[in-house]
């Protein structure tokens, strides 16, 4: 009788079984769908039209709503616990591979990280990645954008200056003249809503039933890498710094709204952030918007011609120069190292995903602003 092999201390070997074919191609799964979505991601671009069609407003589009209506129930941001769990996981993680190095089973682990990277890499791009790719907003809403002339970002900002002035007439003000909004970030989160469901109607694309925006519990830790809102593509959840002053709250409760929509590039997110501002029904959302779109605007000017733009910051009303100058004060007590970590980061994140402005193309919203400024004009 065949007796089993032992070691010197009288252990049984055990004995490796030969991998076989089966084997060996389940455990490649992750890594041949992760390549395949990577090659739809690479082809999306050429067939923009029929991602629309077929996957951005139709899967993807019904996919989010669903899984932003599941994790809606939640008082607390489901992704910014995912996010804490993590950034607790990878020295653990780091520390057991360590360890499995000297005494066994690093390949193996190693393997089984990679695949899980794999799994989120698939999931992200999904669920959210390919959004970076789709067709442009101006295209869905029929106008053109184009690098605009001078005089045109002349005429858009005075536009903005002039819409300002006058919606600044109709907000409250704190014991210091500044904007501010009565009610807490909740009562703000419940009221947002209103702008997409008349902006839905004009744009099919943004229409549907979402969960409510989420406070970020490490609002005042964020407030120094400069982030006013992060949205979570594997909760579908749109989450909010709410530490940020009054005046701009409302534009980055919709700004993130707008990601929840399937829109992933920052440029168009503030576009129709302050597309769902103008057609909401209540003045401070309006003028939230309306100021956001205007320091992007003067920005570009003071970027072209210098002494232009101070003589139209001359026109602001002394309500509007104090909340601009106000949120700029507000901002001036964060900068700093974080600050700068933070924009390297996020820079890094949208080149990746195919902006290549980085975290300039925030700011490419004034294409946006004037190709839409010039075609409401058009009679």
């Amino acid at each position: 009788m065949e007796q089993t092999p032992k070691t010197p201390n009288g252990k049984p070997i055990k004995s490796r079984k030969p991998l076989n074919g089966d084997v060996i191609l389940k455990e490649l799964i992750p890594f041949l769908i992760a390549l395949l979505v990577l090659a739809i991601s690479e082809n999306i671009p050429h067939q923009q039209a029929g991602y629309e069609r077929f996957f951005a407003t139709t899967l993807n589009k019904w996919t989010i709503s669903l899984l932003s209506l599941g994790t809606g129930w939640l008082k607390l941001s489901l992704g910014e616990m995912i996010v804490y769990a993590h950034a607790v996981a990878v020295p653990i993680v780091a520390l057991i591979l360590l360890v499995k190095l000297f005494k066994g089973g690093f390949l193996k682990s190693v393997l089984r990280l990679s695949q899980y990277i794999c799994v989120l890499y698939i999931l992200f791009m999904t669920l959210w990645g390919f959004n970076y790719h789709r067709q442009s907003i101006a295209v869905t809403m029929g106008f053109e954008v184009r690098p605009y002339a001078k005089d045109e970002l002349y005429a858009l900002t005075e536009s903005l200056i002039k819409q300002a002035n006058a919606l600044r007439v109709h907000q409250m003000e704190d014991d210091q003249g500044v904007m501010t909004i009565t009610g807490t970030y909740k009562e703000i989160f419940a009221r947002a809503y209103k702008g997409y469901d008349v902006l839905g109607e004009q744009v099919k694309s943004l229409s549907g039933l979402y969960g409510k925006p989420k406070p970020v519990l490490a609002s005042e830790a964020m407030l120094y890498t400069g982030i006013t809102g992060v949205y979570f593509p594997f909760t579908a959840e749109a989450n909010v710094n709410i530490l940020i002053p009054d005046l701009l709250l409302p534009a980055t409760t919709l700004h993130e709204m707008a990601h929840q929509r399937g829109i992933a590039p920052e440029d168009e997110a503030n576009f129709i952030a302050y597309l769902a501002a103008m057609a909401h029904p209540d003045r401070d959302f309006k003028y939230s918007g309306t100021v956001m779109a205007l320091i992007y605007s003067m920005n570009a000017l003071y970027r072209q011609d210098a002494d232009l733009a101070m003589t139209l910051r001359d026109t602001y009303s002394e309500g509007l120069s104090r909340d601009v100058i106000s949120y700029s004060r507000f901002w001036d007590a964060y900068e700093g190292q974080a600050t700068e970590t933070a924009d390297r980061v996020n820079d890094t994140y949208l080149k990746a995903n195919r902006q290549e402005e980085g975290v300039r193309s925030y700011g490419l919203m004034v294409d946006l602003l004037i190709g839409y400024y010039m075609h409401e004009q058009t009679p």
